[in-house]
């Protein structure tokens, strides 16, 4: 049995849909109160299992029967790990894969990254048979939120915007390329005690992914280009007077480094073969009829 802990967040979804479909019976570890019910549509031998990070025993309950564990929240949550990781020794559950991000990868400091690079050590210092997964970018799901948000902005106002020149460099990853990247570390022991970097197939620019999303979209909208240092200052406005701004002066200086990455390392090990961005995309905007 693998046991999903996360399962409801956007990518549970894809990553329970390929391990039911490759025969696996599978434990989604949910947060009580969740809304389960996409889950419930998938078909297949699983079961929906209230749980509580915040809790070792609720943890252990969980997984003391597992083979392996497939761990989807984001590592920002350093307690959580140190709890999956106590509970994993208590089981003697040696089998575990984590889903990071390349954010670590960035220059910028921030107490974010601090928190997710803290909670890889903890992992690597572990005795477990840990992979970690880094993708980039994730899109595919109509919850995510980035590029189905993106999507849905153009169709409703015909423009968007971008912040810097749009040179920046960008290598977003479709969501079945991380779950199938799942389905083949699972078992493949090359890959235990490592870290792999999980971008789409080439990287582009942001401009040229605008431009793509023209083309597939057939929404000739128009690109609102906003200087960096303009922009910061309003952000920073915007922030201090929203009680949840969406949008903050970090993320507008982490849109000037370039994000793209080789994945020579993911596609020996477990013969990773990402899809590109224009049939990606296409089968998102399907998925959301633009």
């Amino acid at each position: 049995m693998i046991v999903l802990i996360g399962a409801t967040n956007f990518l549970g979804p894809a990553v329970l849909q390929k391990l039911l479909d490759s025969g696996h019976k599978v434990k989604c570890f949910v947060r009580a109160g969740s809304d389960t019910q996409k889950l419930k549509e998938i078909k297949g031998e699983k079961e929906i299992s209230p749980g509580n990070l915040n809790s070792l025993d609720s943890i252990y309950s969980s997984i003391k029967e597992a083979e392996a564990v497939i761990y989807l929240p984001d590592l920002k949550n350093t307690y959580y790990v140190k709890n999956l990781i106590g509970a994993a020794n208590r089981a003697k559950l040696n089998r575990v894969i984590f889903i990071g991000s390349t954010t670590v990868l960035v220059p910028q400091e921030n107490e974010e990254k601090k928190a997710k690079l803290k909670s890889e050590k903890m992992i690597e210092k572990s005795k477990l048979d840990y992979t970690i997964l880094r993708p980039t970018m994730i899109y595919g799901s109509p919850k995510d939120t980035n590029f189905s948000k993106m999507l849905k902005f153009i169709k409703e106002n015909n423009y968007f915007y971008t912040f810097g020149s749009g040179e920046n460099l960008i290598q977003p990853v479709y969501i079945e390329d991380i779950a199938q990247a799942i389905i083949n570390i699972l078992k493949n022991e090359k890959t235990y005690r490592k870290t792999y970097e999980i971008p789409g197939k080439e990287p582009l620019t942001y401009n040229k992914m605008l431009d793509i999303v023209k083309d597939k979209t057939k929404i000739n909208f128009k690109v609102r280009k906003m200087p960096i240092g303009p922009s910061k200052f309003f952000v920073n406005i915007y922030s201090k007077l929203s009680k949840k701004p969406k949008l903050d002066t970090g993320q507008i200086d982490r849109l000037q480094y370039d994000k793209a990455y080789p994945y020579d390392d993911a596609r020996r090990d477990f013969e990773y073969s990402p899809i590109n961005f224009e049939e990606g995309i296409l089968k998102l905007i399907k998925k959301l009829d633009i």
